[in-house]
């Protein structure tokens, strides 16, 4: 066995922490068990590894367990991985395979029921772009899901999922997007919507909009300033550039120096199936750069030529990078 690969042949190891993994992500988890979790992942340094190649292989949380990897630049972390040489074990790579299956469904539930309500939506890699009653244009990105309703007194979107760009017509009635974050209310204005687990970000194209959190903050954005808000909390209103953040648009994702977990994050939206990132070493590499989201190979493949990583299709579906 390679020295430098401490779970060859340790198939046991990975099904243990893979077991682990999903009963965390369970929503009965008990207190009990999620101390005895903590208590397993301290008792052995290698439990915290097999997690992280466990949480790399799903692809599904952008931070691993806290775990030194010994990389400081991009070189190094490409250098010492090839230098490492690892290998996954036939039984682990069908385990993972398996797991990443079993788990898309539960991934996926959230957009099916998004979908399911939505008056327009988009899949996976689809954008959709139409326009209102009231002559309001409605730009949909990928895996986006949302409401609208124009009344007498108002005209109101709800975004449930996913990201929007709303170029609003001029009318009495106000336009109101909302979202779990709280609502945005325009002042005659084009401007971007996307929608996350963690928050809303909004990106202003034209006019001034009025932000507004479900606690009651309030924030102002201009023309070519973004400002991201929680349900309890509106950060500071900042300059942006409307042409890296509104690159979906055109068909492009625009990264400027973000971890190479937030960029296949994002890529992922994009695609049917998933890229999930299999060796922990190269989850914190850097990565800038322009894809071209309306190929699905051709970020795989800058992402190769760029830092070296390797890609494996091991369906349509699913590519590992490692």
């Amino acid at each position: 066995m390679d020295k430098n690969s401490d779970f060859d042949g340790d198939d046991t190891l990975f099904a243990e922490a893979n077991r682990w993994f999903f009963r965390m992500q369970a929503e009965n988890v008990t207190a009990a068990e999620k101390a005895a979790f903590a208590h397993w992942l301290a008792a052995d340094p290698r439990h915290a590894k097999a997690m992280d190649e466990v949480r790399g292989l799903l692809g599904l949380l952008n931070n691993p367990a806290k775990a030194s990897y010994g990389a400081t630049s991009v070189g190094q972390a490409a250098r010492a991985f090839q230098r490492r040489g690892r290998l996954f074990s036939v039984p682990r790579l069908a385990m993972g395979l398996a797991a990443v299956l079993a788990i898309s469904a539960y991934v996926q539930g959230p957009a099916v029921l998004a979908r399911w309500n939505a008056d327009l939506s988009t899949y996976a890699g689809q954008r959709l772009q139409r326009q209102l009653a009231d002559g309001t244009k409605l730009e949909l990105n990928s895996d986006t899901a949302l409401k609208f309703e124009l009344s007498s007194t108002q005209r109101l979107v709800t975004l449930l999922r996913g990201e929007v760009f709303i170029d609003i017509a001029p009318d009495p009635r106000p336009l109101v997007v909302k979202t779990d974050a709280g609502e945005m209310r325009d002042i005659g204005t084009s401007f971007n919507v996307a929608e996350s687990s963690d928050n809303t970000v909004v990106v202003v194209a034209t006019g001034v909009v009025e932000v507004t959190s479900r606690s009651g903050e309030r924030a102002r954005v201009s023309e070519s300033q973004r400002v991201a808000f929680s349900a309890t909390d509106v950060s500071a209103v900042t300059g942006t550039d409307l042409e890296d953040d509104l690159a979906w648009r055109r068909g492009q994702v625009v990264f400027r120096q973000q971890r190479l977990a937030d960029v296949v994050a994002t890529l992922n939206r994009y695609r049917t199936g998933r890229i999930v990132i299999v060796n922990p070493w190269i989850r914190d590499l850097n990565v800038s750069g322009t894809f071209d989201i309306d190929r699905s190979a051709s970020p795989i493949e800058a992402l190769e030529n760029v830092l070296g990583v390797r890609a494996t299709s091991l369906t349509p579906y699913l590519v590992m990078l490692r």
